[in-house]
This record gives C-alpha cells, sequence and structure tokens, in this order.
C-alpha cells in the first residue's frame, strides 16, 4: 500500500515535457536533392527556438482554447499554496494561539504567504547540428547528424502583498503605544477589581474579562516579539481576532475604561515571504532559472533514396558550353514546364542518456528543459521539390515518426502544487505516440541559384498513455499526459542562396564543367501563429543552414 502522502499525488504538471518534442524534430533536409556517387555532404544548422507563451487549453484564467497564455500559467497562484509539502508545522504553530486570539483553528485553504506569483518565464533552446551525407549511388545516401544543444528558462517573480498571515508584528511589540495603553487599561480594571466596588456576578464578569483581555495581548505580544505568524486584517482569522478584541473593547467601556484599538496589519510584504516561506527551506522546491551547457543530443542516423529527379539529372543539350545560344540561359528550354524531384527516407534517433536526457530534466527543478527524451525513435519521410518553369519552387516535406515505448521515471506532484520533490517518483511505462510533420517552402527564384519566400510548418502529437511499473494503488497514471497532445503552425519567410542548384544547369550543356565550390546556404524564420494542447510552445524559430560537397571517390 501506498503511503497517504503518494495516494495524494494524482498528477505530473511539467511544462518541460512537451518542450521535448520540438527539440529532436527541428532538424529538417532542405530537399529531395541527394548527394550524387562518391560525393560527401557536410551540414551545419544553427537553430535557435524561444518562447514565452503556449496555447491554452482549459485555463485558470480564463483565456480560451487555443489563444496564447503566459508560460507561468500552469504556475499560477500563490506560491505558499502551491508548495509541496503544505506547510502544516507553521499552521499547526498558529493555530496553537486560536483559542487565545479568539479566530477558529485556520485550515489549508485559509492559509497565504502572500501572491510571490510567477511574473514571467522565458524558455530557450540553442542548437547546433552537425551532418554529413554520403552519396553511395546517384540514387541512395546515407549518413548521420549530431545535435549539440544548450537550453535554459529564465523565471522571474513578483510579489503580491495579500496574505492571510504576515510577520509584521512591530505594532504589538514591548514598547509598542498599542501594548503600553493595553496595559494601562489592565491597570485600571485591576484596580477597580481590587478596589470592591463591584461584586458578585459584576466582579466575576470583570475577573474573567481581565483574564481574557490579558491573555489576547500577551499572545499577541509574545508572537510579535518571536516573529511569528499574525494573521492580517482581511483574512478570516483577522477578521474574527478583531471581533473578539471589539467585544473585550465593548466590555471595558461599559466600565467607564477604554481599550486601544486594534490594527492588525493590512498586508503582508515580500520580506515576511522571505523570512516564513524561503527560510523554511521551500526555496528549493521552486521553478529557477536552469541551464543546461552545450551537450551532445540524441544522433540521428539516416538513408534517402532518389525515386524521381526532373530537376538535377535531365538530358543533356547537344553540343559544347559555347554554341548555347547569345543572351540566352544555359539550358534554358529544360527549365520550362512543371518539373519534379521526389525522394524518400528512413531515420533512426538513438536513445543516447546523459545527465539532462530524462524527462524531468533536473529532478529538483520543474523549470529545466532537457535536450531530449532518452528514447529511440523511428522516422519515415517523404521529400518532395516541385519547379514550375525557371521562376517558382516549391519545396516539401512530410514526416511520420514512431517514438518507441519505453520505460522511465517520473515525478509527481499535485495539479495545484507542481514543485515535487526528487524522492517523490515513480517507473512508468510510457507511449509518447506518433507525430507528424510538414514543411512546405514555396518560393520565388530570382535566378538559377537565388530564391526568397514563405515557409510553413505543421507539427501534430497526440496525448501520450503511461502505465505504472508495478502496482500502485489510487493513482491513475494517464493523468501524467495532462495537456499533452500538441498541435501547431508556424508560418514565416526564408532565403536561399543555392549554387549546386545552379551548376546543375550550366550542366545541361554538354562540356560544361561543374561549379566549384557549390554550397548551399539558407535562413529562414518561423512564428508560430496558432496552437492547441495547453501547453504547445508559442514558439519563434530563428534557423540557417550551410551545406558544401567534398569529393570522396
Amino acid at each position: 500500500m501506498p503511503s497517504p502522502t503518494l495516494r495524494a499525488l494524482p498528477i505530473l504538471v511539467a511544462l518541460v515535457s512537451t518542450a521535448v518534442a520540438p527539440i529532436h524534430l527541428a532538424g529538417q533536409f532542405s530537399d529531395a536533392r541527394l548527394p550524387r556517387q562518391g560525393k560527401l555532404w557536410l551540414t551545419v544548422q544553427p537553430t535557435l527556438l524561444n518562447w514565452t507563451e503556449q496555447f491554452a487549453f482549459d485555463s485558470s484564467a480564463g483565456i480560451a482554447d487555443g489563444e496564447r497564455e503566459p508560460l507561468a500559467a500552469h504556475f499560477d497562484g500563490p506560491l505558499a499554496r502551491r508548495m509541496f509539502p503544505p506547510p502544516h508545522a507553521l499552521i499547526q504553530e498558529l493555530n496553537a494561539d486560536a483559542e487565545a486570539l479568539g479566530f477558529e483553528p485556520v485550515t489549508e485553504d485559509d492559509f497565504s504567504f502572500g501572491g510571490l506569483d510567477f511574473s514571467a518565464m522565458r524558455a530557450q533552446i540553442r542548437r547546433l547540428g552537425l551532418g554529413v551525407e554520403v552519396g553511395l549511388l546517384d540514387w541512395v545516401s546515407v549518413g548521420a547528424r549530431a545535435p549539440f544543444t544548450l537550453t535554459d528558462m529564465t523565471v522571474g517573480f513578483a510579489f503580491d502583498s495579500t496574505a492571510t498571515v504576515t510577520g509584521n508584528g512591530a505594532a504589538f511589540e514591548s514598547g509598542a503605544p498599542f501594548r503600553m495603553d493595553a496595559r494601562s487599561a489592565l491597570d485600571d480594571l485591576g484596580a477597580l477589581i481590587d478596589g470592591g466596588s463591584l461584586t458578585g456576578t459584576a466582579l466575576d464578569q470583570a475577573i474573567a474579562l481581565r483574564n481574557a483581555t490579558r491573555d489576547f495581548v500577551n499572545t499577541l505580544g509574545r508572537r510579535a516579539a518571536a516573529g511569528a505568524l499574525i494573521p492580517t486584517a482581511s483574512s478570516a482569522a483577522g477578521t474574527q481576532m478583531a471581533q473578539r478584541f471589539a467585544d473585550y473593547a465593548a466590555a471595558f467601556d461599559a466600565l467607564g475604561l477604554m481599550l486601544p484599538e486594534l490594527s492588525l496589519p493590512e498586508f503582508a510584504t515580500e520580506d515576511d515571504f522571505n523570512t516564513h516561506f524561503l527560510s523554511q527551506g521551500f526555496a528549493d522546491r521552486l521553478p529557477r532559472d536552469s541551464r543546461n551547457e552545450l551537450d551532445l543530443g540524441e544522433v540521428e542516423v539516416f538513408l534517402r533514396v532518389n525515386l524521381i529527379d526532373g530537376i538535377t539529372r535531365r538530358t543533356p543539350v547537344p553540343g559544347p558550353a559555347g554554341d548555347a545560344g547569345a543572351g540566352s540561359e544555359p539550358g534554358a528550354d529544360s527549365e520550362r514546364g512543371i518539373r519534379l524531384r521526389t525522394s524518400v527516407g528512413a531515420l533512426a534517433r538513438l536513445p543516447i542518456r546523459n545527465r539532462n536526457l530524462t524527462i524531468f530534466g533536473d529532478p529538483t527543478n520543474s523549470a529545466d528543459i532537457p535536450i531530449g527524451d532518452g528514447q529511440t525513435d523511428i522516422e519515415l519521410a517523404l521529400y518532395q521539390d516541385i519547379a514550375f518553369g525557371s521562376l517558382v519552387m516549391i519545396r516539401a516535406s512530410a514526416r511520420y515518426g514512431m517514438q518507441r515505448p519505453d520505460e522511465a521515471a517520473f515525478r509527481f506532484t499535485p495539479p495545484d502544487r507542481p514543485y515535487g520533490q526528487e524522492d517523490l517518483v515513480a517507473l512508468m511505462r510510457r507511449d509518447l505516440g506518433d507525430y507528424v510533420a510538414v514543411l512546405v517552402r514555396p518560393s520565388l527564384r530570382f535566378n538559377a541559384a537565388l530564391s526568397v519566400g514563405i515557409e510553413y510548418d505543421y507539427f501534430r502529437l497526440p496525448a501520450p498513455t503511461y502505465q505504472f511499473v508495478g502496482m500502485i494503488e489510487g493513482l491513475d497514471p494517464n493523468t501524467v499526459a495532462a495537456e499533452g497532445a500538441q498541435t501547431r503552425h508556424r508560418l514565416g519567410v526564408g532565403l536561399l542562396i543555392d549554387l549546386a542548384e545552379a551548376g546543375s544547369v550550366e550542366e545541361l550543356i554538354a562540356g560544361a564543367k561543374p561549379v566549384r565550390g557549390a554550397w548551399q546556404f539558407g535562413i529562414s524564420l518561423r512564428r508560430a501563429i496558432s496552437g492547441s494542447g495547453g501547453r504547445t510552445p508559442a514558439s519563434f524559430r530563428y534557423g540557417a543552414e550551410l551545406r558544401f560537397p567534398i569529393s570522396i571517390f
């Protein structure tokens, strides 16, 4: 049987588990072209992803599904009420004086240190992809890619002074006007009792009033001197305290005496929070700035096969290069009409693991973004290029990825307290689901080498599924998958300088020599325009790619 604490832990609330998916899907081939037999392509692909928002689902802030919401939406609310474990010791200590101060014992729902909330969260992934691809035949290539990845998360806080408790008890310490006036009133009541003017029931009531008031004032003064928690004026406990002291004041007034006014603090301060929350050791459980330095991610190995190529390998035009008509583009006739270039590919993403390749990253920091998910993926892809004459080119790819089930340790926390500890984990069998990714890049070609166009990409991932390895009663393993499904659309612009494509046109002329240094360079910028799922990043993607060939045989 699990402990009562474990039975109370129904869900993993972790932003980072869905941030993993775009990490290993960002590397993409530029087009359907393959290196020719004996050629090796070296590829360098730097990519930057950053986001401060996600696409909402069932938002607690009333944001419509699919609209943008801050990343902190899954962590909003006063941190002291969302930490784990709850401040039972502090609540118990406060309630020890509930009778003397005249309030009902405070419950966990009534207890708040104040609103030290998230003001901003920013996630960023920087990756340097290095790849090689070798042409075994003119229509078959193999290769590998190694992504070196750096991730960081910046977490900001803002303090909201609304609270039910405070440590600001200076007004009730010894020597403060309230304490001095209250003691003076108690001394006057004592003199009245000792003077003999009160008898019978009136005397008994006066003695009880003096004892209760003295206990109230002394208890409040003792808590203030110790820096202990005191209910604020706006809290339920504070309202009850004020009413109790007002009753005492009315009884004093009936005897011709006067008690001072009780003015409880209206608000907490950030110093209160730092003293009574962070100093209790709870700070280590808060999401905080995190950074995973540049490290090797999940290596990919792949095979690609060209099926159709009506763009790069075409029948040469008879005659030497110099016979081309004056003022005409080399191979202009073959640049007319609609031409296709089609390739297919298969890829394996290897389950390399290191200290960052885990689903929960740093187990002491729920804002840590890992650099991969540490499991095996198999991906099938179709690459399609379509040339419309010499002016328009569409490059597109569609990829279907199968993320193989595996086992991993997961951290659990209640849905309203995403600050679990390292020991609150369970071994689970996970299936992260199959993903679909589509990229379409229509472009206008200014010449054989230079093109500019728009870019659109689509990504879809279903909700993952989980099973416990071993029996754990009272928990639904699939609550871990809450808001795990993702759908995202991004739109942007791109520029491509492709001397290799220009060289293929010149080679149409019999006797022409290939272009030397036939490299390719492209840059792109895409912005997420819509999405759904709840934790789908509303990301910006900045990317570049440099590819150049080397003859090896």
